[in-house]
């Protein structure tokens, strides 16, 4: 392959992971706004809510609407951990995108470079 030519795969390259990194962006954007939805929403609305005040619940509907009440909780928390995980592994996924696109980079750089020496040459 001619180095014009690579050049030019090398900026379709560059071009696509782009776009897939604006997608990504996007992507952990809504995740997060609904991530913080839900803490707000539910988790804390949740953990919150004190269920003895209620004069209806006594004794066993007592205990039995703290025990869902921690577990709605807990079901929540565990699922909010495992997005908090998804989130790192995309920002992980978002950076070895970039190294690639430096990678690129750093190669139609050095092309540049070799046609640019070689033109100097053939001049001579």
């Amino acid at each position: 392959m001619g180095r014009h030519s690579e050049i030019h795969e090398l900026e379709r390259e560059i071009a696509r992971c782009e776009e897939e990194l604006r997608i990504l962006e996007s992507k952990e954007h809504i995740i997060r706004r609904l991530q913080a939805e839900i803490a707000d929403e539910v988790e804390t609305p949740v953990k919150s809510y004190d269920v003895t005040l209620a004069d209806g619940f006594r004794g066993a509907l007592e205990s039995n609407a703290e025990d869902m009440q921690s577990q709605i909780y807990s079901e929540t928390r565990r699922a909010q951990d495992h997005t908090s995980e998804f989130l790192s592994e995309m920002a992980r996924a978002r950076e070895r995108i970039r190294e690639h696109i430096e990678k690129c980079q750093r190669r139609i750089d050095y092309l540049w470079a070799e046609i640019e020496a070689e033109s100097r040459n053939n001049a001579m």
